[in-house]
């Protein structure tokens, strides 16, 4: 626990530092008679009906709003039209299923939040996605496991499954999962240990369920002096993507995000931006109606009275 006591003061300070934009709504949801909160960040009114919701687990001792200005995934829901929303941890940590954490039923906040939005956004069931990082990542996989058929896919950053999931993970229906982790990260080891699974090992176990055939050939990536690189694996043959983004060099942080104190977080990777790829990876792996592909495709949206083309920058 030692460990998770420095992630949570090294990463959630970085997080609480952080800039707010102002622009979310804070809501309330009543949870088994306990009231836990979240923000919601809706895309321009130019975007059309959104058409994807993604949910976004912050780490531990940190908060939505945090997490938000950390990532600045709201400009990649803008642009791409889908709702984000930022839940918010009792006592700021997700409870993922790891020893010593007390168990309350964050899987069933996680659950009725993701339907609910759904529901009042006229969201298909197939275009609900979540992702986190550090403990917000295993809290990802946690429900992967846990409530399926909620999310069509998860995205973990900077963090790997809990070992006591794996037995009842093994079996059931395939969940998409695309996984981005360092090499260098001391706080949550690539190669795994004490209640965690090695990285390759909890993607393994989801290529497995997905069905796979193999691993395919690795893609580097490696064009910025930053000491890092980025090694992607797609696996082939699956019902559903499976893939492991493995970042040589990289540490305890968001790929693309804010620098961090890299002599205890380690090296923030600039050969990606974390949020563009889930996004991606979410919109491949559970694609929208071909009308909405194509308008976003195009620069222009549906369910207006008029749609003028529009630039799109590209994000700097």
């Amino acid at each position: 626990m030692k460990k998770d006591k420095v992630v949570a003061v090294a990463l959630g300070i970085a997080l609480l530092l952080a800039p707010t934009d102002g622009s979310a709504q804070i809501r309330r949801i009543m949870v088994a008679g306990t009231e836990r909160a979240y923000r919601v960040h809706l895309p321009p009114a130019a975007s059309g009906r959104p058409h994807a919701l993604v949910l976004l687990l912050h780490g531990g001792g940190g908060t939505g709003a945090g997490i938000a200005a950390h990532t600045r995934f709201d400009r990649v829901a803008d642009r791409a039209g889908f709702i984000l929303a930022y839940p918010a941890a009792r006592d700021r940590r997700w409870l993922d299923a790891r020893p010593g954490f007390a168990q309350d039923d964050d899987v069933a906040f996680l659950r009725l939040l993701a339907d609910t939005l759904r529901r009042q956004h006229g969201i298909a069931p197939h275009r609900v996605f979540v992702a986190g990082i550090s403990n917000g990542a295993m809290m990802s996989y946690r429900l992967a496991c846990e409530a399926p058929g909620t999310f069509a896919a998860i995205g973990v950053v900077a963090g790997a499954m809990p070992a006591a999931l794996r037995d009842s993970c093994a079996r059931g229906a395939p969940t998409a999962v695309i996984a981005l982790h360092g090499t260098e990260d001391r706080l949550v080891p690539f190669d795994g240990g004490g209640s965690l699974l090695s990285v390759p090992v909890s993607v393994a176990l989801w290529s497995a369920r997905a069905g796979c055939a193999h691993a395919g050939v690795p893609d580097t990536v490696d064009v910025v002096r930053d000491g890092t690189s980025v090694v992607r694996v797609a696996y082939a043959g699956c019902a559903v993507p499976v893939e492991l983004h493995t970042i040589p060099g990289g540490g305890h942080t968001w790929p693309g995000g804010p620098r961090v104190r890299a002599r205890i977080l380690g090296r923030t990777t600039r050969e990606i931006d974390a949020a563009e790829v889930l996004w991606r990876f979410f919109d491949r792996a559970s694609p929208a109606p071909r009308a909405a592909r194509q308008a976003r495709r195009y620069g222009f949206s549906i369910g207006s009275p008029t749609a003028f083309p529009h630039s799109v920058q590209d994000p700097s």
